[in-house]
């Protein structure tokens, strides 16, 4: 299963997600008004990749600390000082210098016109694993689009919300967030 999903971001492995959610409905288990994609990391990417390569799917959907940009995750730094440009992100992810159509296609941050449902943003600050940038380049790409967006960011903390006052405020907000936007 780990090699199935090799080279699939955005692809294979979202198509997954959102079949998931399509049976759901078509099973009469899930209410297809109610449907709010949430994830963390890679799956706020998950998340994003769902408001924006499939927005008819979702009511709503939450990323924390996602990316949202293929071609910036390619180069950022990662902790321990290299860049992510190396065997992870060439096998499993398929990220490669001249694949600039394929990131481009399956980065969330160039789709936001597509979106249609509301999302929220939460990101540390002082995440070294998924750059803050992404978050506040996708808040940016969706209010010029003209989408419904909230956008929290919380300075203090990192990539796994280690602290346990930001990780509440965090909960809080993706429980009113999907209170206003699909209800208890």
């Amino acid at each position: 299963f780990t090699r199935a999903g090799y080279r699939q971001w955005g692809l294979k492995m979202q198509d997954d997600v959102s079949d998931g959610v399509r049976k759901l409905v078509a099973d009469g288990i899930a209410d297809p008004k109610r449907v709010c994609i949430v994830g963390a990391s890679y799956g706020g990417y998950a998340a994003l990749a769902g408001a924006t390569l499939s927005p008819d799917l979702y009511a709503c959907a939450v990323s924390v600390a996602g990316v949202s940009d293929l071609r910036m995750l390619l180069t950022s730094t990662v902790p321990w000082g290299t860049t992510f440009d190396n065997q992870f992100m060439t096998a499993r992810l398929g990220l490669r210098y001249g694949d600039e159509a394929r990131l481009d296609a399956t980065s969330p941050v160039l789709h936001a016109d597509q979106v249609r449902c509301p999302i929220l943003l939460l990101h540390g600050k002082k995440d070294t694993t998924v750059p803050v940038e992404h978050s506040n380049d996708m808040n940016t790409a969706l209010l010029r689009a003209g989408k419904s967006v909230k956008y929290v960011k919380f300075d203090s903390d990192d990539h796994y919300f280690t602290l346990e006052a930001t990780r509440i405020t965090m909960l809080t907000e993706v429980e009113s967030f999907l209170k206003a936007n699909i209800g208890n």
